[in-house]
């Protein structure tokens, strides 16, 4: 059986859609914006580490929310869909938005190179964008070429 040839971070193509509104159940913190690639995994730890300790574990794909709330800071709200609150989790209402997608397939580490790409079709589709950007792990893979990761920045 040949092996599947390794690719570079692929970016599919761009596509206009609404988000359906969500409860998640999350963490939610303040991080400086120069160190938040160092800070964001030990969120996603943390809420690993909230499901562990009921005794579940992560089936849904994990959603973060970023915005920018200052100059020099961005709130990050890291969580799974969660219809039903478990302890130790707090409740966050996403509402129902539009929102620009793009997927980038490969490891995480390319994620913040799909921004400036998002933000261009923003820009030459004549929409704007809210400030809020989220995207949605749909697949976490033991070889990161195969990370699957839909990237969205919310419009109006």
């Amino acid at each position: 059986m040949m092996s599947p040839q390794r690719q570079g971070p692929r970016v599919a193509e761009f596509e206009i859609t609404t988000l359906e509104a969500v409860a998640l159940g999350g963490v939610r913190r303040v991080l400086p914006f120069a160190t938040r690639q160092t800070e964001l995994p030990k969120l996603f730890q943390e809420v690993i580490g909230l499901y562990n300790a009921a005794g579940r574990i992560v089936a849904a794909p994990e959603i973060a929310i970023y915005r920018m709330v200052s100059e020099t800071e961005i709130e990050a709200t890291i969580g799974v869909d969660m219809p039903v609150l478990l302890e130790g989790f707090t409740r966050f209402e996403l509402p129902e938005t539009r929102a620009l997608r793009t997927r980038h397939i490969g490891p995480f580490s390319g994620l913040a190179a799909v921004y400036p790409k998002l933000f261009a079709e923003v820009e030459r589709r004549g929409l704007t964008a809210t400030g809020t950007s989220r995207e949605v792990y749909r697949l976490i893979a033991k070889d990161d070429a195969l990370n699957v990761c839909d990237v969205y920045t919310h419009i109006a």
